[in-house]
């Protein structure tokens, strides 16, 4: 008999710790949906996802021009990195994105506007190499830059596929997802989010 009741128990007891997952595991789905990715803040007005890059030609630190926009003819997309030696959080993030890039396949352009000596000086400082940093005011107006750091992701064809401010590699991450996902960036995630609990409007039954 006690064997009976103790089994009894066990399987009550089974039987609450089932519900209880359950209901954990329903909440922490809720949880997902409400929080939104960590991704690049898109502001810039300039090209957009989706659409070709501006073609434009610059000064690598080699004194070499490199054109940027043009399909890649190693086929590597290109990371356009905008920097400035004065931004702590762009000297902070540049060793991760050079990490980055190296992992994820990509090629690294460093691109800056403004005292030559300075970027030179920086570029020492994080072994950067001279083929990898372009100092062009075009480049940022192209694109409409206006915050740093901020990057511009191109696919091998010079077709932009996301840009935004960066802040830690889990932006720069972002850039990448954006094009597995469709999700340009975090404010069209939110929208399609908002799009998806907009009730549809009540349906009035028509007069006979």
């Amino acid at each position: 008999m006690t064997l009976v009741i103790s089994q009894t128990l066990l399987w009550i007891v089974v039987g609450v710790l089932s519900l209880a997952v359950l209901a954990l595991a329903r909440q922490l789905g809720v949880l997902y949906e409400r929080i939104a990715p960590v991704g690049a803040l898109a502001v810039s007005q300039g090209p957009q996802p989706g659409q070709a890059s501006p073609v434009i030609h610059a000064k690598l630190l080699t004194g070499e021009t490199f054109s940027v926009g043009l399909p890649r003819e190693n086929g590597r997309p290109l990371l356009l990195f905008f920097v400035s030696p004065t931004c702590p959080i762009c000297r902070q993030l540049l060793p991760t994105a050079r990490v980055f890039a190296e992992d994820e396949g990509l090629d690294l352009l460093l691109v800056g506007d403004g005292d030559l000596s300075q970027y030179q000086a920086m570029a020492k400082s994080y072994k950067v190499r001279d083929d990898e940093l372009i100092l062009s005011a075009d480049v940022g107006r192209a694109f409409q830059i206006g915050k740093l750091p901020s990057a511009v992701l191109l696919d091998p064809r010079g077709v932009v596929v996301a840009q935004g401010l960066v802040n830690n590699r889990e932006h720069l991450e972002s850039l990448i997802t954006a094009g597995e996902t469709g999700f340009a960036s975090v404010q069209q995630y939110l929208d399609a989010k908002r799009a998806d609990r907009t009730p549809e409007p009540e349906r009035k039954p028509a007069n006979v």
